[in-house]
């Protein structure tokens, strides 16, 4: 099995927590920037780490600012 792509897994589970689009999502998206609060930023990682098998600790959800940030703390804890 390849790897997710994590992009359109955020994508999905972004509109599904905020009820919305998100067609021009990038890695360099600023997540404030498309409208996600932080309670579903919660929920989005949440369902990301349920549907991937992963756990990412509360501290480093606060450095996140980009969609790309979050994807590489998703892939640091992914199995190789």
């Amino acid at each position: 099995m390849g790897k997710p792509d994590l992009l359109a897994t955020f994508k999905l589970v972004a509109s599904r927590v905020d009820h919305k689009e998100f067609p021009n999502v990038s890695r360099e998206s600023v997540i404030t920037d498309l409208g996600i609060d932080s309670l579903s930023m919660m929920q989005i990682v949440g369902e990301m780490e349920s549907e991937l098998g992963i756990m990412i600790p509360d501290e480093d959800l606060v450095e996140l600012v980009t969609v790309g940030d979050l994807c590489k703390k998703i892939e640091a804890r992914l199995p190789a």
